[in-house]
């Protein structure tokens, strides 16, 4: 890697952006970061051996209240990127260094680490305690990212921008190929962190500004340059994986009742509308659209919390944390897209979902959003207080295309109706299926309350889309639970 010397420069996102514009005009190297043979062979027992020595972190010794580490490419991540540190006034790169990693017993070939560069990095700071470092952001493939708050574990991420996800074209996956890191100051409780994305199809400047707690805040800022038209372009995608939960028909023959990094996906359709969509594992790519006029926010989110419901000691996905996204300023009309995948395990992402315009991209001309990104650990975000806690079904009930659907809300205590007031459903459902049963109950163990539905389908209708809600004299105590039934 060639070394430049520190220059004079304001890096923001301005900066940023006239780099992704200028990128936009050439054509995209495919070839780009390309590293060696060796370590583009590596399995995955090889690359772990690989480890980054904690004493080479950047910042270590600035008495500032982050630190970066590095990783090293190899395996499956077969791209090097560029790596740059500035200040309010100047910015330089940050070298390769293989001094910086214990290869332990890897033979590596001398000429095996010309022309290294790093494959992505972390971000350490005091996140759980005031003495310990943990990981607050990485940074690590194509355009992807994630973060956690304080008491999570890792489990879904972010990316930059999914373009054709889960649709009969092609998927592109864009990588972040330049970074710049924002030397912190002290006092300041956040970090920033500019990157240059590059693809067949696009060039675009991101600026991350990342601020730790209890939930970890990301403001996002984006300008977009598309080299040509995409067919699907999916703005703040998130992406997760679902094997199994309470209310699929199988466990795969695991142990565990439940398997899932986020049990599904909340839409703010507006400021006070709310609706929940349990995830599933389908039995081939399904896509389900939420369009809007008034966009308020969309998120993945794992709800249940009790390690009963996983019984699993190392995987913790009791932990794994929720990731909910808001616009900032105004957005043009666009619909979110949950797009679910067939999964075999746990090990891949199978769940994808993004905000997509209505109105094509234009090319040769910048198109520019702003959100804001949480990572947490609440169950909901806005709308009425009641939301969707569990979801099962009973798929034979003694004769064909009829089911039993089980619905529980569970209802903050401040929003308690108590036991005297009458808490009825609101059901709607195609043309062609019909309720045969209906009942709400209260529990009194713990206060929520149940919906049981008895539905049967006609044989021409292949999904029923079901919606329902709780409500009180009228006015919606709950979310609005949609679940696409198979008959």
């Amino acid at each position: 890697m060639v070394v430049a010397a520190v220059e004079r420069a304001v890096v923001d996102h301005a900066y940023v952006r006239g780099v992704a514009e200028q990128r936009s005009r050439q054509s995209h190297r495919a070839d780009q970061g390309r590293i060696p043979a060796y370590f583009r062979d590596l399995d995955y027992d090889g690359y772990r051996r690989i480890r980054f020595i904690s004493e080479n972190a950047l910042w270590r010794d600035d008495n500032v209240p982050y630190r970066v580490e590095f990783f090293h490419a190899g395996y499956l991540f077969r791209r090097s990127v560029r790596i740059h540190e500035f200040t309010g006034t100047h910015v330089q790169p940050v070298p390769f260094s293989a001094k910086a990693f214990d290869y332990r017993d890897l033979n590596v070939p001398f000429f095996a680490r010309w022309g290294l560069g790093y494959a992505g990095f972390r971000v350490l700071h005091p996140l759980n305690e005031v003495e310990r470092w943990d990981e607050l952001v990485s940074f690590l493939g194509a355009s992807y990212f994630r973060a956690l708050g304080k008491g999570q574990r890792y489990g879904l991420s972010a990316r930059g921008l999914a373009i054709n996800s889960g649709g009969p074209a092609p998927e592109e996956f864009p990588d972040f190929t330049e970074f710049w890191l924002g030397k912190p100051e002290v006092g300041r409780p956040g970090i920033t962190i500019h990157a240059l994305l590059e693809g067949p199809s696009v060039a675009g400047a991101y600026t991350f500004v990342f601020t730790p707690g209890d939930d970890t805040s990301v403001d996002v800022q984006a300008t977009l340059y598309f080299r040509q038209g995409v067919d699907m372009a999916g703005l703040a995608p998130m992406t997760s994986m679902f094997w199994f939960g309470e209310g699929s028909a199988t466990r795969h023959g695991d142990f565990r009742p439940e398997v899932h990094d986020s049990d599904g996906l909340l839409v703010a359709t507006d400021a006070t509308t709310r609706l929940w969509r349990p995830l599933i594992n389908p039995p081939a790519v399904r896509h389900t659209d939420f369009s809007m006029t008034e966009f308020a926010g969309f998120g993945l989110l794992q709800r249940d919390r009790d390690f009963r419901s996983y019984e699993d000691i190392e995987g913790r996905y009791e932990l794994r944390p929720s990731l909910w996204m808001e616009p900032v300023g105004t957005w043009p009309a666009g619909r979110v897209r949950l797009v679910e995948l067939p999964a075999r395990d746990e090990y891949h992402d199978n769940i994808v979902a993004f905000w997509t315009p209505d109105a094509p991209i234009v090319p040769g001309q910048p198109f520019e959003l702003a959100w804001r990104l949480k990572w947490t650990r609440a169950a909901t975000w806005g709308g009425p207080p009641g939301w969707v806690k569990a979801t099962r079904q009973t798929v034979e009930l003694g004769r064909p295309r009829l089911t039993k659907l089980v619905v529980d809300f569970a209802i903050p205590g401040e929003a308690q109706p108590g036991p005297e007031v009458e808490v009825t459903a609101d059901v709607s459902l195609p043309e062609g299926a019909r309720v045969t049963y209906e009942q709400v109950l209260r529990n009194d163990i713990d206060f929520s309350y149940r919906l049981i539905l008895h539905v049967e389908a006609a044989e021409s209708l292949a999904t029923v889309d079901l919606r329902a809600r709780l409500l009180v004299a009228g006015q919606p105590l709950t979310e609005t639970w949609v679940y696409p039934w198979t008959p």
